[in-house]
């Protein structure tokens, strides 16, 4: 199996999560937080290959099931990075993740997040693991070129971030860093779907999730959607149709959603619901992103398994949330697999 992970989710991540516990008040902390942060988590998905630190059955992450599962075993490891500012898609919508850059919190420990990952690519020299990063270039966008050039028959994305949805199929599949859940085909809909007042999932179909996000925008990336879209009504009208039908015909909204909607007929009838769309999948297609790099070469940067140097840097580091040996061992059997 192909495990990609989001460097720069799970580095911020890893950050918020050892900040206050290493009392990292200073910027040599807290650049020391982020970097032991993503060194940890990154290593340990490589151990789990990709997997919960514990399943529903109380086994370890990789080890056969009562059933008879083989563990999953990774045959290559890549971690994606932003790097720079979102140029292409600012190119297209000028206020696309600036939100962000208005919060103080971002702003004043980006430098620290930033100077781990560098540091990080440093680290993976002696790791058997693929490094892709690109100046103005965004994770999102190398992480689905290398899903679809990727020969693998078997691919995980370990990552927060949503927009990832869209790439789930019968070969793909999502590991929710913060939930611990893995996401595929067989559980999309409990998982993916939002849910009414009665907690029970508005299922529509699995192909139709790029559209439920352009309908219903992404906040965290400061994109509206519809105007009077939420969630709940944008997977209720995926549920009953395709997105370009309403378009099509504003009267098949009430229809879907059980009543009419002033705001969505006129966003409808206006075109504004046209344009919106029409941009939100310009912004958050990543099958249409991967076009833009055919040939990964140029972002990517290679490393060796040295198990010495790794050994020798953990100590330097002392990086205590690794289990050595079982680390050396995951990373041993991805170098010998590579």
């Amino acid at each position: 199996m192909l495990l990609i992970i989001d460097g720069n989710n799970v580095a911020w991540a890893g950050f918020h999560a050892l900040r206050r516990p290493m009392g990292a008040d200073t910027p040599e902390k807290k650049e020391r937080a982020a970097l032991l942060g993503l060194t940890q988590s990154v290593i340990g998905l490589a151990v789990r290959a990709g997997e919960p630190p514990d399943d529903s059955r109380g086994r370890r992450a990789g080890q056969a099931s009562m059933f008879g599962e083989a563990p999953r075993r990774l045959t290559r490891l890549v971690v994606a990075f932003d790097e720079g500012r979102p140029l292409r898609r600012r190119g297209i919508y000028p206020p696309y993740q600036t939100g962000r850059e208005s919060d103080p919190s971002f702003m004043e420990n980006e430098q620290y997040v930033v100077a781990a990952i560098a540091q990080f690519t440093e680290l993976s020299a002696d790791l058997p693991l693929t490094v892709l990063r690109g100046t103005n270039t965004e994770a999102d966008d190398l992480i689905s070129a290398a899903v679809h050039q990727a020969p693998e028959s078997d691919v995980r994305i370990a990552s927060t971030d949503k927009d990832f949805l869209q790439l789930v199929d019968e070969r793909v599949s999502i590991y929710a860093t913060v939930k611990r859940l893995v996401i595929d085909v067989t559980n999309f809909a409990e998982a993916a779907c939002p849910r009414d007042s009665s907690a029970a999932p508005v299922v529509f179909p699995r192909e139709r999730y790029l559209d439920y996000r352009a309908a219903s925008g992404d906040a965290s990336d400061n994109l509206p959607g519809i105007p009077g879209v939420g969630t709940l009504s944008a997977a209720r009208l995926l549920a009953a149709a395709p997105l370009d039908a309403y378009l099509d015909d504003p009267s098949l909204a009430a229809e879907a959603l059980g009543r009419r909607n002033a705001r969505i007929e006129a966003a409808i009838a206006s075109g504004e619901a046209r344009q919106t769309v029409e941009r939100n999948r310009q912004l958050m297609d990543l099958r249409l992103a991967a076009r833009n790099y055919p040939d990964l070469a140029p972002y990517a940067r290679e490393g060796r398994w040295n198990e010495l140097d790794f050994r020798a840097r953990v100590k330097a580091e002392r990086i205590s949330g690794l289990d050595l040996e079982t680390s050396v061992a995951a990373l041993t059997a991805i170098a010998e697999a590579r």
